[in-house]
């Protein structure tokens, strides 16, 4: 058996595979986030660190035959953000997730000054508020203190590597998502320097292959959970690389796309391609590139919308899917914009309902924000098609990918066919997948691939909805532009 760890920024998964890759056990924990400040979105280090060891310890008590069974565990976290490692081997400060927004006044420098456009020829891409960059360059100016306390920075996949195994390092993917060289073998010595930031190389740990094993699980972690001591530990990657993987999206020409906290939407390309419009990071192959185009704004707008607006419903996702699966395929809707956490148009994009009436109902909100967020994917993926090749079908993962009525949007709303893997955490798939390989059950990336990744749902677009859809998101499109000095004037009230 292998087991995989998923750890988003909405929830914590362990999941144990069987040796067919089918799910034995599922457990999971909720993402706590400090929000103390505007714009500053942390979570106690430590505290992940607990909730990981406890649901690897409820997921093996389950197991017959116990941690012994297990022969591999990989790890697949969000990425970008930051996790600290001070000098005495604890955690030097809370950590700093992906949603976190103070470092947006420092890339409004820099890219006023021309630091962006001299680092983006350096590096292959643009930072946003929440990348390595910008956040290490808020702490240099606000929490020296913090840094002279610290050794190294890491992800969080590598943060909870680390506690299980004791080993630093991090993947080709992470180290490529912000300060890495053009051929995407290792950091740009310039690009730091170009930041004002080359002092603190040294923090930052080798990059190695995904699926390269790091170390094995420590005695007292292995007392603390049932795992055998020595367990192999692979290095593991970026949670959307890792869902692609375990979605079926593996080759040159695939597309991913990952409906969660957030809208990320990824092609696999045969060389990097640079465009502002998008990430390109190494593959786990270690031959192509992965061409990513993501914002902030995906699924959490109806986590958000359940949490606060069908908090006393029974049964909240079956009613919403009920409720909007009785509207008409033509209903009048108002047009939201799923901007509650960031946005690929600038900091001060905000959420909005927009030709809200009377008539309106709780459906046509839910509906409403479905649309809204797969508008956001499809910018994305228009993007992509600026360098790719058609896309023809696209895997789909996260939580859009449980509601069948959300996944047919995505058909008719990108006009490509979907595919939904029958995995129901495709990321946790994808992490024991690179476990998998690094401990030889699995040749690569392929092999796994082929042997675990199975399609459950297919859904193709229709005809008559897909003239629709394109007639809303020129709409849609339209309203972004004309909410631009909206969102400056909302903003200049908040400041």
């Amino acid at each position: 058996m292998l087991l995989g760890i998923d750890s988003g920024q909405t929830a914590l998964k362990v999941v144990v595979f069987d040796d067919d890759g089918q799910e034995v056990v599922t457990t999971r924990r909720p993402t706590q986030t400090i929000q103390s400040r505007p714009h500053h979105v942390e979570r106690d280090a430590d505290g992940v660190v607990q909730q990981l060891l406890d649901a690897i310890a409820e997921a093996v008590a389950v197991i017959p035959g116990g941690g012994a069974e297990i022969t591999g565990i990989g790890i697949a976290a969000h990425g970008d953000g930051m996790y600290f490692v001070g000098r005495d081997g604890t955690a030097s400060r809370n950590a700093i997730l992906a949603l976190d927004t103070r470092a947006e006044p420092i890339l409004d420098r820099w890219r006023s000054d021309g630091t962006l456009a001299q680092t983006r020829r350096l590096t292959g891409q643009e930072p946003f508020a929440a990348s390595s960059a910008p956040l290490l360059a808020w702490l240099a100016e606000n929490e020296r203190t913090t840094l002279d306390d610290t050794r190294w920075l890491l992800y969080c996949k590598d943060w909870l590597r680390y506690s299980l195994t004791g080993e630093i390092a991090t993947d080709f993917v992470e180290a490529n998502s912000c300060v890495g060289t053009l051929d995407g073998t290792i950091y740009s010595a310039a690009a730091l320097t170009a930041y004002g930031l080359g002092r603190f190389e040294q923090m930052l740990p080798v990059p190695r292959p995904a699926s390269e094993i790091a170390g094995g699980i420590l005695p007292a972690i292995a007392d603390r959970t049932g795992l055998k001591a020595g367990t192999p530990v692979a290095i593991g990657t970026h949670d959307v690389v890792a869902a692609a993987l375990g979605a079926g999206a593996t080759d040159v020409g695939d597309y991913s796309i990952l409906a969660g906290t957030y809208s990320v939407n990824q092609y696999i390309a045969p060389r990097r391609v640079v465009n502002p419009h998008w990430q390109s990071r190494p593959w786990i192959d270690g031959r192509s590139w992965v061409n990513m185009a993501a914002s902030p704004a995906s699924a959490t707008n109806f986590e958000w919308f359940l949490r606060n607006l069908m908090v006393d419903t029974p049964d909240a996702i079956a009613a919403a899917n009920d409720e909007v699966a009785a509207l008409a395929p033509d209903a009048d809707l108002p047009i939201y914009h799923p901007f509650l956490y960031g946005s690929p148009f600038g900091a001060t994009a905000s959420g909005s309902f927009l030709g809200l009436r009377g008539w309106h109902t709780r459906a046509h909100l839910v509906r409403a924000v479905w649309e809204g967020v797969v508008h956001n994917h499809r910018t994305h993926m228009d993007w992509l098609l600026e360098s790719a090749s058609p896309r023809l079908v696209a895997s789909l993962a996260g939580g859009a990918a449980r509601s069948s009525l959300w996944a047919q949007m995505f058909a008719d709303g990108l006009n490509t066919r979907i595919q939904v893997a029958h995995a129901a955490e495709p990321g946790a798939l994808g992490a024991a997948m690179l476990a998998g390989i690094g401990t030889g059950r699995f040749a690569d990336a392929r092999d796994a691939s082929n042997a675990w990744s199975r399609i459950d749902r297919h859904f193709t677009p229709e005809t008559g909805a897909v003239a629709r859809w394109d007639a809303n998101h020129v709409r849609y499109t339209a309203t972004l532009e004309l909410a631009r000095p909206i969102w400056q004037l909302l903003e200049e009230g908040h400041s």
